[in-house]
């Protein structure tokens, strides 16, 4: 899901951004060219009409020109205002403490940057009755371009942000669906696909069992007659201790093929829990021994509960057999109820899982034994999905290792 999140969402919202964020660069500039087009053509327009009235009211008198001034700079948007009289300045109005930024050039418009900011300057020339030449400067503040540019960048923020909220909600709602529809449609498929593998693996298994198992048993037998034949030097003895063994996990890997393959059927009965822990205190006695290890049982006020024991016997001794493989010394087994739902715990103080192999420990053949099979928790799984249940692996770490079944015990 994560990928397809990556390749399908996440790629192709990032290049819409970009090409947004392009769009509105090319636009701003266009607009920004078109603009100053604009405001050009409104200076020679301005500029026609400063001269046109410079020379009417110089025919009045430089005062009544100076009066024109002082009410045209009443706008706030002029910078500054500035008459040369045969090349001589002679009147100045400015905002900023007598700035006058003029550029002695041919041009008769200018967009000037000055430290105060953009300044479109336009120039107009006319002469009065004597025939004297005068040249008048007018600054208009050019900073609303900026604050236009300015716009434009919140506008694609609020866009960009509109789009983002669009798209994680979008994201979000085919994330929820699939999860619902088709992670689940896909979870029953490969369980389907895992049961018709299982079921071929079970044909296969019972031809194995029935080939291999009556030839194994009467070589096990056949080696117990001739096992009082054999000598007791110490060599002997180790081999004779060997050829058994190997016998057994012969034994033990048919049977857990066999276990594998097989349809659970739970029986479930009235089970005291005091007395299937006893019980199973003493079957797994000599598998604790031989380890050399402690097994402490707890039930915490857990009243009978409705239940399968054989296959809840056959679950919690897969476990402890994992723990005991896994050179655990000291293991505690825990039985309480939470509301109608029995809580099962083992912890030991073995080695531990590697965090590689923890996400996958229920998986058939993930084993961390080296020789391992890893069957064992996997039909422990199958077992328990049987029975309603579930386990989780609470802890992983060497010296606290610790699984939790969680199994229904009522209507």
């Amino acid at each position: 899901m994560r990928k397809r999140i990556l390749y399908f969402f996440i790629i192709p919202f990032l290049l819409i951004l970009v090409s947004i964020y392009y769009l509105n660069r090319f636009n701003k500039e266009k607009i920004r060219v078109q603009f100053e087009k604009i405001t050009v053509a409104e200076g020679v327009t301005i500029r026609s009409l400063v001269e046109v009235s410079g020379s009417h009211l110089l025919e009045e008198g430089e005062d009544k020109l100076h009066d024109f001034l002082d009410r045209l700079y009443e706008n706030k948007l002029i910078v500054y205002i500035g008459l040369f009289k045969d090349d001589e300045l002679f009147y100045l109005l400015s905002r900023f403490e007598g700035y006058f930024p003029v550029v002695e050039d041919p041009e008769q418009f200018h967009i000037i940057n000055s430290p105060i900011g953009k300044i479109f300057d336009i120039q107009g020339s006319f002469p009065d009755k004597t025939g004297k030449s005068y040249k008048l400067h007018i600054g208009f503040n050019y900073e609303f371009l900026h604050t236009f540019e300015q716009a434009a960048g919140r506008n694609f923020l609020i866009v960009a942000l509109f789009f983002s909220i669009v798209f994680l909600l979008f994201t979000g709602l085919i994330v929820y669906f699939d999860k619902k529809f088709f992670q689940k449609e896909w979870e029953l498929e490969r369980e389907k696909q895992e049961k018709e593998r299982f079921k071929e693996l079970s044909l296969l298994t019972a031809e194995i069992a029935h080939e291999i198992k009556n030839p194994l048993n009467s070589l096990y037998l056949s080696f117990n007659a001739l096992e009082k034949y054999i000598s007791s030097k110490e060599e002997a003895v180790f081999y004779r201790d060997a050829i058994k063994g190997e016998v057994k996990r012969i034994s033990a890997i048919i049977g857990s093929y066999s276990d594998l393959s097989k349809e659970i059927h739970p029986e479930n009965q009235t089970v005291d829990l005091e007395r299937f822990a006893s019980e199973f205190t003493l079957f797994t006695a000599e598998e604790i021994k031989k380890n050399d290890a402690v097994l402490r049982v707890h039930v915490r006020e857990v009243p009978v509960v409705q239940a399968d024991p054989n296959l809840l016997k056959q679950v919690l001794f897969n476990l402890l057999k994992n723990a005991l493989e896994a050179e655990a010394k000291m293991l505690e087994l825990t039985f309480e109820m939470d509301k109608k739902i029995l809580i099962i715990r083992l912890k030991d103080d073995g080695k531990g899982i590697p965090g590689p192999k923890a996400a996958d420990i229920f998986k058939p053949y993930v084993s961390t034994r080296a020789k391992g099979m890893g069957l064992g928790l996997h039909i422990v799984l199958k077992i328990l999905k049987a029975l309603s249940g579930e386990i989780e692996l609470i802890s992983r770490a060497a010296g606290n290792t610790v699984f939790e079944v969680r199994l229904p015990t009522g209507p």
